[in-house]
């Protein structure tokens, strides 16, 4: 999949630059949203580098010297990317070297809106909660219905704020 984000700018006139934001996330969206419901193969257990040598009947000596490196560190790669321990750009270099296509993916496991509002009804539950105990204590509680609610009507509130509220750290500095 080749999609690349567009940015505008309208230096020129700083009041267009909220639907331009706008654009902008909805195209980052978009761009992860696709990837949602592709099927991306498994890891092999011997991990991709050593699993195409093998199928391409290429000794690890072979995959060394068309590398430039040494028979050991082919191995020490092997058994580091079956680990989860190497980097993309040692990935990267192995794959050209065995005639492959190098690509790494984090797909989402639920659309992007649903993971904002997933997190936007949490923080609203948290605040609710945490102003409904301090209302019992001042015995002025609420009912389960209205505070449900709220939570509703402050979720909303928090996915129209947008970023720093969905995503920033609490009143206590906690990142949850």
């Amino acid at each position: 999949m080749e999609s690349e984000i567009t940015m505008y700018s309208f230096q020129s006139n700083p009041h267009k630059q909220q639907p331009v934001k706008k654009t902008v996330l909805r195209q980052y969206r978009e761009l992860v949203d696709a990837v949602k419901g592709t099927l991306l193969p498994s890891t092999p257990k011997e991990g991709w580098i050593r699993t195409v040598r093998k199928a391409l009947d290429m000794s690890g000596a072979q995959l060394a010297d068309r590398a430039g490196m040494t028979r050991n560190r082919v191995s020490v790669l092997e058994r580091r990317e079956a680990d989860g321990d190497i980097t993309l750009n040692q990935l990267k270099q192995l794959a050209e070297v065995l005639d492959c296509d190098f690509s790494y993916t984090l797909k989402p496991k639920k659309a992007v809106i649903d993971t904002m509002q997933d997190r936007a009804l949490k923080l609203a539950e948290i605040e609710v909660k945490k102003a409904s105990k301090n209302m019992f204590l001042e015995a002025q509680s609420v009912s389960k219905e209205k505070e449900n609610i709220l939570i509703s009507e402050l979720a909303e509130d928090i996915m129209r704020a947008g970023g720093r509220k969905l995503w920033g750290k609490n009143k206590e500095d906690k990142v949850f």
